[in-house]
């Protein structure tokens, strides 16, 4: 009993998984270190699954006979103590699955996206037991989708579906982190069983065995164990680097190859295959783990399969990504408060404790000395984004957001003068250096965090035109809208809709008009256009609220209007995200 106790300590299981526009401070999020040379191992931890003293762990064999955990190469620089696991810790995570078939990549079945919150209850020399309560599932193929019938995602929806009254379900792993039981989702419907398939998938490698407690970054070392594939039975290989170790967190990059299991049984139709006569298969997972609470940060594993039906028949393809992640805004942090929208086009405020260091998609931010820091998404911002702090010159830890996506509905403008929808050689010359101009404008932030206090209408007037909307000017595409139009009236008051300073006071504008831009610090910008006269000039710090020009009809316009824009550095933001609903 102490050699097995001994076993289960040496290969103790972690649990885990798998940028915006220009920013004033260029300094990344820390790096992982490079991967060192093949070297010796002898002082190294011995492995999971014992070689005979003093030799290294031989190399994998073509097919795997038992489950094992073998170190490969001894890391670099100093050993750091991981962390083990602390069950209890309740915490939300976001599971995406998309499974695709032959060539051209066609959806075996609708893609999903899990929501659940997953807790360790208890781990031994046996395994590890979980449970995993569904709260929200998401069908990410809309019914106008081709070859999708409307009534089938209806049904695909109401089979996964978790009620209103979410009950925790059970899940077990064996003691090489790999789930042997996971009863949901309790529909028959077979497409939802497939997804149930891609989350126990999921879920076996949100814990990865490793060879010891103590580990270098490029630590290497090799994974083998019985997996289920998407309802097939396979021997899974991972080749593990730790690429960094970040105090509680671990993020490493694997090499996955799977084989079928010699003579297994298969039941039911996986993948919709009456039989399966071979299988190979071959990823890449990468992955960022908290350690303590035994949850993801982030996890993406994206796979290809060749699966034969039949002996002599031809291998059907299939293709397999999955992501695994933290939801930080479903967990309060008592260290930080976010204020905003997490969508598309939205511009979050944040607050953390003074001298922390803040990184948004690993490129590093400016903070205040209180502790203010902003970010923002962009229109077509991807569905999930990295937050990252180091507290107090601690170790760097990374988060997830989880960005809401958007529909903008296009904007049609018909009747418009030729110069109006296509400008001139010289009004393109002359747009372009205006442009380059306002980039350059932008770049610059004040280190005043004045957007602290909060936005307001810089007028209140009906809203005209929104944010992000494609514009079709007499039939043919042109730019997005990236402001929001006021229906004021030449001659009307424009307010500042926070403190800042102003960094560009000019006539004539190509296209703008007559253009004020104020900087509220940090990389956060308003800009007005076509105004008709402006009440500050350049180098002026004005209030929230105050009175910094009146609304006009220059430049290229319809009509009398207020264009109210807003950015982030580069990032061209929504600024309804940030004022009260228009009434």
């Amino acid at each position: 009993m102490k050699q097995r106790a001994r076993r289960w300590l040496t290969a103790w299981s972690l649990i885990g998984s798998a940028g915006m526009g220009a920013m004033a401070c260029k300094e990344p999020e820390p790096k992982p270190s490079e991967v060192v040379a093949d070297q010796d191992v002898a002082d190294a931890e011995p492995p999971a699954t014992p070689a005979a003293d003093g030799e290294v762990a031989a190399e994998v064999e073509e097919v795997p006979l038992e489950p094992s955990v073998q170190l490969v190469k001894a890391g670099k620089g100093a050993e750091q103590t991981l962390p083990k696991r602390a069950p209890g810790t309740m915490r939300r995570m976001v599971v995406e699955a998309r499974i695709t078939e032959g060539v051209k990549k066609r959806l075996n079945v609708p893609a999903v996206r899990l929501e659940g919150d997953a807790v360790l209850d208890a781990i031994d020399d046996a395994g590890s037991r979980y449970r995993w309560t569904p709260r929200a599932t998401t069908v990410l193929v809309s019914p106008d989708d081709e070859g999708v019938e409307p009534e089938f995602l209806q049904r695909f929806e109401a089979a996964l579906a978790p009620g209103d009254g979410s009950k925790p379900v059970p899940v077990v792993a064996d003691r090489w982190d790999a789930v042997t039981d996971l009863q949901w989702p309790a529909s028959e419907d077979p497409h939802a069983q497939r997804v149930g398939a891609a989350l126990r998938l999921a879920l076996s490698h949100l814990a990865i065995p490793v060879p010891a407690l103590t580990m270098n970054e490029s630590t290497r070392w090799e994974v083998r164990r019985q997996v289920d594939l998407l309802g097939i039975p396979v021997w899974e290989t991972l080749t593990c680097t730790a690429s960094t170790i970040d105090g509680p967190q671990l993020e490493i990059e694997a090499n996955v190859s799977w084989v079928l299991v010699a003579d297994a049984a298969i039941s039911g139709t996986p993948l919709g295959l009456e039989a399966v006569a071979g299988l190979t298969g071959k990823g890449k997972l990468r992955a960022r783990y908290h350690l303590p609470s035994a949850t993801p940060v982030n996890l993406s594993l994206t796979s290809s399969l060749e699966i034969q039906p039949a002996a002599g028949e031809k291998a059907k393809r299939f293709g397999v990504e999955l992501h695994a992640d933290e939801d930080y805004m479903a967990q309060p942090d008592a260290r930080v408060t976010l204020t905003g929208e997490m969508t598309q086009g939205g511009l979050v405020r944040g607050l953390a404790p003074a001298g922390t260091k803040v990184w948004f998609d690993k490129e590093k931010v400016m903070v205040s000395p209180a502790g203010d820091f902003v970010f923002g998404f962009g229109r077509d911002a991807d569905p999930r984004a990295f937050l990252s702090f180091a507290f107090d010159g601690g170790p760097t830890e990374r988060h997830v957001l989880h960005v809401e996506d958007r529909v903008f509905e296009p904007e049609v403008i018909d009747g418009l003068p030729p110069e109006m929808v296509e400008p001139d050689k010289e009004t393109r010359k002359a747009l372009a250096k205006s442009r380059a101009k306002v980039t350059k404008v932008r770049r610059k932030a004040t280190e005043i965090a004045y957007y602290r206090d909060g936005f307001q209408w810089p007028a209140k007037a009906r809203v005209t035109s929104t944010y992000g909307r494609k514009r079709v000017l007499d039939g043919e595409d042109h730019d997005y809208h990236w402001g929001v139009d006021l229906a004021l009236g030449v001659g009307s008051k424009v307010r500042s809709p926070t403190g800042g300073v102003v960094v560009l006071a000019e006539k004539d504008v190509p296209l703008s008009g007559n253009l004020l831009i104020i900087d509220h610090g940090h990389g956060v910008t308003s800009s007005f256009l076509h105004l008709q006269k402006f009440k500050v000039k350049e180098g002026d710090v004005v209030k929230k609220g105050q009175v910094v020009a009146l609304s006009g009809n220059s430049g290229r316009s319809t009509g009398p209007h207020l264009d109210w824009r807003m950015n982030w550095f580069d990032v061209r933001v929504d600024p309804q995200t940030v004022v009260p609903a228009a009434k």
